[in-house]
């Protein structure tokens, strides 16, 4: 396996990325993703046709045609890498452990298909990931998970470490190898996790197993002693926050120390603002004379 890596030989196109990051369509389902790109519009997703052969050559150049809303991107076939690795979530023993190493993980598409199987209700495969050093790979997952509590939830059930470090690019040291192996085989190549090399790059991947003769077990045991040997902290992702709870605090609710209380007697309650047009009935004063009393003296003799 190889470990050093010149930081030049791979290169994120952000934008790119966070492009098709923000397409997504967000259903709850079973997946937090529309599954429309895997399953080309049916209710089943594609799987890779039956094959005794292997390796299995797997790849990317199946395009749409030009003129086509989607001219030039890959879509969905029975060899694309990203097939296989539903193929190899899928078949898995339920339980069983899952090991990847990927230096970039951004395909939002492949975050959640990780996070189905990972899923005690569909699965419950312990799946371990060995990433890159980039802070990229944690941004990524935050936006993916964003403020909500399921997906958070998700995410955290994967275990994630990164590996090396990218201070310098003439002295990046990094896991450099794309593998993904599971009990129902293994699958080695070009491939990254990222939207571009499911749509955009042209990729090639071999898919192993699960023969005995295919020593799958034996990279599996690889990859368990590797993980363990990486002395780094596992990933935890938080949701983002309510944007309420990060507004400032609202002046009129800040205490004021100096300020005089409201007094609570009856008699100091503000008057209710009655609105102009509307007409008050004010009682008329008596206006009615009293009659005064006149008193007439008589002279006495």
């Amino acid at each position: 396996m190889e470990n050093n890596a010149d930081g030049d030989e791979d290169h994120i196109d952000e934008a790119f990325e966070n492009h098709i990051q923000n397409a997504v369509v967000w259903v709850g389902d079973g997946y937090f993703i529309d599954q429309s790109w895997v399953n080309l519009g049916e209710s089943e997703p594609v799987k890779l046709k039956p094959d005794p052969e292997r390796p299995l050559v797997l790849h990317t150049c199946l395009r749409h045609e030009e003129g086509s809303a989607n001219a030039s991107y890959s879509y969905a076939h029975d060899r694309h890498p990203f097939v296989a690795l539903v193929h190899l979530l899928d078949t898995a023993e339920p339980g069983s452990d899952f090991f990847m190493s990927v230096p970039f993980l951004g395909d939002f598409d492949a975050i959640d298909q990780l996070c189905h199987y990972a899923n005690p209700d569909y699965g419950g495969l312990q799946i371990y990931i060995i990433l890159g050093p980039k802070e990229w790979n944690v941004e990524t997952l935050r936006k993916f998970v964003g403020r909500s509590k399921t997906r958070q939830e998700a995410v955290n059930r994967l275990h994630m470490k990164r590996f090396g470090h990218d201070q310098h690019f003439s002295t990046a040291t990094y896991s450099h190898s794309k593998v993904m192996v599971s009990s129902a085989g293994a699958m080695i190549g070009s491939y990254n996790l990222t939207g571009a090399a499911r749509l955009r790059h042209t990729e090639h991947s071999v898919l192993l197993g699960p023969e005995p003769d295919s020593n799958i077990e034996g990279l599996r045991d690889e990859f368990r002693q590797m993980w363990g040997e990486i002395n780094t902290e596992e990933i935890i992702i938080s949701r983002t926050p309510s944007p309420s709870k990060n507004a400032p605090p609202d002046p009129r609710k800040v205490h004021n120390p100096y300020k005089r209380p409201k007094p609570k007697h009856e008699c100091f309650k503000p008057l209710e603002f009655v609105p102009h047009h509307k007409h008050i009935a004010i009682p008329k004063r008596n206006k009615t004379k009293r009659k005064r009393r006149v008193v007439e003296y008589k002279e006495t003799s």
